[in-house]
């Protein structure tokens, strides 16, 4: 795999022994792929974790055709400069035979569109752990910074994040119908809610009770 500067290393190389969010995108798209950069790396900025020691942007073109001037292009288009993310994060090509192995690995169906050059294809942004398990699949168009630092949290295996994250863990699951983490802790309000009711019962008893004893 090579980046925007022409550097060529193993897939193992760039996952830098952090977790990773991976965007798969073509270059010289003109229509999503620009803004779901975009949006991703603007969350991840606002995560509060740290570029480089906590996570890493791993951006990876499906069009072979697709140079390296090009993958840098759209770096400097659409990648947020606040909080260092540049640096800790790469823009890569694949050679034609690794890339179908590549989007089968996501389970990405890009669809080429001949007569525009483009593909159609998920708008994804894939979580990946440090030995490079796949380990969400976010919405790259809606996802939002809470939920990208759980979705790294949970990655990062207690290596990312303090102790309040694993808490917040706890208490909010991951949906896959919505791409999103939610509160999950539904089953406990459910609980509290009853132990309440039967608390507020037993206290009218106790109080009726003590009313019947004084007549």
């Amino acid at each position: 795999m090579s980046d925007e500067n022409e550097r060529s290393a193993p897939l193992k190389d760039w996952l830098g022994g952090v977790p990773t969010v991976w965007i798969l995108a073509d270059y010289t798209c003109e229509t999503l792929c620009g803004p779901a950069i975009s949006i991703v790396s603007n969350a991840l900025t606002d995560t509060g974790l740290s570029a480089g020691r906590d996570f890493r942007l791993i951006v990876v073109g499906f069009d072979p055709k697709d140079t390296a001037a090009q993958a840098l292009a759209m770096k400097d288009a659409q990648l947020s400069p606040r909080n260092g993310l540049a640096e800790h994060s790469v823009f890569l090509r694949v050679t034609a035979p690794d890339v179908g192995a590549l989007i089968d690995a996501f389970g990405v169906r890009p669809i080429y569109d001949r007569e525009h050059d483009q593909f159609a294809h998920p708008a994804a942004a894939f979580v990946v752990t440090a030995d490079g398990r796949i380990s969400r699949a976010l919405s790259a168009l809606a996802v939002d910074a809470p939920s990208l630092r759980l979705a790294l949290v949970e990655a990062g295996r207690s290596h990312v994040g303090g102790w309040s994250d694993q808490i917040h863990l706890l208490c909010y699951g991951f949906d896959p119908a919505s791409g999103t983490y939610t509160f999950a802790a539904r089953r406990l309000l459910i609980a509290t809610s009853a132990i309440s009711a039967i608390v507020l019962a037993l206290l009218i008893g106790l109080l009726l009770r003590r009313e019947h004893a004084t007549r």
